[in-house]
């Protein structure tokens, strides 16, 4: 039995189906949105993973976070902590 059902709607249908067609967006985004769209469908975790050649896990997790945050959450990144830097500003302007 699975824990997260995905339900969409036509409106969130169209817009994911519309993500997917535009190359304007991250691989990511577009893998998640194809997830949701096999997962709504009735597609087994299973099946979704072999079609886009992804882990089950990937799945597993893509389908729990549209239950729990909804689609933007579902498709976003989460945002990465910001990287410390590697040289401070004279040893930069020294390399320059």
């Amino acid at each position: 039995m699975k824990k997260y059902i995905v339900d969409l709607n036509e409106a969130e249908i169209s817009q994911l189906r519309s993500l997917t067609k535009t190359g304007k967006h991250k691989a990511r985004s577009i893998t998640r949105a194809n997830i949701l769209i096999m997962a709504s469908e009735g597609y087994s975790d299973n099946a979704i993973a072999s079609t886009l050649r992804i882990n089950v896990s990937t799945v597993e997790r893509t389908r729990e976070k549209f239950v729990l945050g909804g689609l933007e959450y579902a498709l976003q990144d989460r945002p990465h902590p910001p990287k410390p830097r590697k040289l401070d500003g004279k040893q930069e302007a020294f390399l320059v």
